[in-house]
C-alpha cells in the first residue's frame, strides 16, 4: 500500500492491505514448507534500493492493544475486514523491532504511518517482523494458547493481506492476492469465492531490470 491508501468494499468494511509499498521477503524466513506464519521483510524502497526505517502504513483503522519488550505492538482493526481467505473478521497485526517505541492506544487511520523496520531487540538485522490474525470477537485474548508465542488467530500472510500499490520485489511462489471486485453483500455473511488469486513465480534473487508492479485504480 501507498502513504494514506484507503480502500472499503461497497459494503462500507475496509479492505485489509499489505503496509509497505514494497514487499521483499527475507531469504532467512522462507520456509520450503508453508507452515510458519510469522514472516520477516527486508526494507527496500521502490526503486530497489536497500533502505534504513522503511515506513509501514495501517492496513486498516485501529488502535495499538498491546506492546512489547521488543518494540512490538499489536495493531486491533476498529470494525471487521475483508481478508484474501474470504473472511469478514477483526484484523490484528503484530509487528516488531522499530528503533522507536509504540505507544498503548494509540489511534491509526487505514494508510496512516504508524510503525517502521528496525533492529531492536532480538534482531541480528533491519527487518519488519510481522504476523496477522483474524477473530470474531475483540474479547478473545492475544496470545496462542499454550505456547505463549504467536497472537491467537494467527492465518499465512497471502490469506491475510491484499496487496494493492504494493510492489513486488521478492514475493516468492506465494498466492499473494490483489483486491479488485467491489461486492455487495450482507454484513453477516462471509466467506465468498470473490477473491482472484495470481500465483508468482519464486525468485531467489532480484533482477533490478525488471520489477513487478501491482497497481490498484
Amino acid at each position: 500500500m501507498i502513504p494514506n491508501q484507503k480502500l472499503k468494499a461497497s459494503d462500507g468494511y475496509e479492505v485489509c492491505l499489505f503496509p509497505c509499498e514494497t514487499l521483499y521477503m527475507s531469504p532467512d524466513r522462507d520456509p520450503d514448507e508453508h507452515d510458519v506464519l510469522a514472516l520477516d521483510f527486508l526494507p527496500y524502497n521502490i526503486s530497489g534500493q536497500r533502505i534504513t526505517a522503511m515506513p509501514c502504513y495501517a492496513p486498516f483503522s485501529g488502535t495499538i492493544v498491546y506492546t512489547g519488550s521488543d518494540h512490538n505492538c499489536i495493531l486491533e482493526s476498529d470494525d471487521k475486514v475483508h481478508m484474501p481467505d474470504g473472511s469478514l473478521e477483526y484484523g490484528r497485526v503484530l509487528v516488531a523491532h522499530s528503533f522507536q517505541a509504540p505507544v498503548l492506544n494509540t489511534h491509526y487511520d487505514q494508510g496512516d504511518l504508524f510503525y517502521r523496520t528496525g533492529n531492536y531487540g532480538q534482531s541480528q538485522g533491519e527487518h519488519l517482523h510481522m504476523e496477522v490474525a483474524h477473530v470474531s470477537s475483540k474479547s478473545i485474548g492475544y496470545w496462542n494458547p499454550g505456547t505463549g508465542i504467536g497472537i491467537y488467530g494467527a492465518i499465512h500472510m497471502w490469506n491475510a493481506l491484499f496487496v494493492n500499490n504494493t510492489v513486488m520485489l521478492r514475493p516468492e511462489n506465494y498466492n499473494w492476492v490483489e483486491w479488485n471486485i467491489t461486492p455487495t453483500i450482507d454484513k453477516k455473511k462471509k466467506g465468498f469465492p470473490w477473491a482472484i488469486y495470481a500465483k508468482k513465480f519464486r525468485k531467489r534473487s532480484v533482477n533490478w531490470h525488471f520489477f513487478y508492479f501491482v497497481i490498484f485504480y
